[in-house]
């Protein structure tokens, strides 16, 4: 028999939570509908239409009365707050950064809902853990709700990129977490998940937030080349000389035999350093020596870029004696659509025509590791069978420090 599964998604951008959701209630008993998504984000509104033929609410969240969402009788709210406000590149002002505001109108309007939602999923950066806003969260929702906290990264989920996020699931307490945890103990692995039991196994020779080599010889994680696209134009995706003649140390270069890149910001294909790996496509040329090898290009480039003696029709004409050896690498940036796999979106997402490569870059930096987010979504869902509600229930009634006086 189906349950009907009614959800609010809150900073929807470009529908990650909406496609974890789908994933994560496949093959359940639940019969999920995003009743209204939220996002002030023209460009993100346009791509979630175009994939759901469904337009977020445009408006600010703060700005939409208790009454209106009330009206919506939700199960379950999914949220993705703004990140600026806890990144190391940031201020971290949080709560006091004015992107805090709406989150903290959403916390304080649950216990005046006529229906508060069942389950709750919150994703952010790294870093909101150890933010005043997190401390706000939880002191919101310690009477309704009982709540588990997670740092978690895709790599964990045999994905090569390393996106690690902080996640809080909530669950009124009326409704049993299907694992008890230590109460304010952050995890890096969801309790009986295949994906993270290496590290559920491993708890004491393992360090929350930090996923390390070693850690993933271990288990599996796919290679990069199974997320390429075939017969791509790499010339679309190629780095020009002038980046590759000046930048060339800053790039973090990875091949597609490997089973790691770093994190795709917003700002990749527009920054350089911390913005997300480029790919070499010359798998078989040895990257370290290349880059020794530019290290003496950078020197004699240098030398003539500084010579007084030459005027610049000379400069310009000894710079394309020298070769630079990066050429040889092959790199390109990866595609639009090899990010979005990599970040667990399905074949089917597409951007409409209408978006710029900048602006696909930018809105999937904004966004989330579908498949983390589903897995923890089947978590949320679960309930203790049975026979381990009946072992707590014997538990609680043979412990004579909890049992009522008659």
């Amino acid at each position: 028999m189906s349950k009907e599964l009614a959800v609010l998604e809150f900073y929807s951008g470009i529908g990650g939570m909406h496609y974890s959701l789908i994933d994560a209630c496949g093959n359940t008993d639940f019969k999920p509908e995003v009743v209204a998504s939220f996002d002030i984000n023209n460009q993100a509104n346009k791509v979630y239409f175009h994939n759901f033929n469904k337009r977020p609410v445009q408006k600010l969240i703060e700005s939409i009365p208790v009454s209106k969402y009330s009206t919506y009788r939700a199960d379950m709210w999914l949220a993705s707050p703004p990140c600026q406000p806890y990144t190391r590149q940031g201020l971290q002002k949080g709560s006091n950064d004015e992107r805090s505001k709406s989150f903290l109108f959403l916390l304080d309007s649950i216990p005046k809902l006529e229906k508060p939602p069942k389950y709750i999923l919150i994703e952010n950066v790294k870093g909101f853990e150890v933010s005043d806003t997190r401390n706000m969260m939880m002191e919101a929702l310690k009477n309704m709700y009982n709540c588990q906290e997670f740092l978690l990264s895709p790599l964990q989920f045999q994905i090569p990129n390393s996106r690690i996020r902080y996640y809080c699931l909530a669950k009124l307490k009326s409704l049993n977490f299907k694992n008890d945890i230590q109460k304010d103990k952050i995890l890096n692995y969801i309790p009986g998940n295949k994906y993270t039991k290496y590290w559920e196994d491993n708890q004491t020779n393992t360090t929350v937030g930090i996923v390390e080599d070693e850690e993933l010889k271990n288990v599996e994680v796919k290679p990069l080349r199974d997320f390429l696209e075939e017969n791509i134009d790499e010339n679309k995706y190629k780095l020009t000389e002038k980046l590759l003649s000046r930048y060339g140390l800053l790039y973090d270069i990875v091949k597609p035999s490997q089973k790691r890149s770093c994190c795709f910001t917003k700002g990749y294909y527009h920054y350089i350093e911390g913005a997300g790996s480029i790919l070499q496509c010359a798998e078989e040329v040895d990257t370290k020596q290349t880059l020794e090898e530019y290290k003496s290009y950078k020197e004699k480039r240098h030398i003539i870029l500084e010579n007084k003696d030459m005027d610049e029709n000379k400069k310009e004409e000894e710079l394309k004696k020298i070769d630079n050896p990066l050429d040889k690498l092959n790199l390109r940036y990866f595609s639009s659509r090899e990010i979005a796999r990599l970040m667990g979106f399905p074949e089917s997402f597409v951007f409409p025509d209408s978006s710029s490569l900048k602006q696909q870059y930018r809105l999937l930096g904004n966004s989330l590791n579908c498949k983390v987010v589903s897995e923890l979504i089947k978590y949320l869902l679960e309930e203790k069978d049975d026979n381990e509600k009946n072992k707590k229930k014997d538990k609680l009634e043979n412990d004579p420090k909890k049992r009522k006086l008659n």
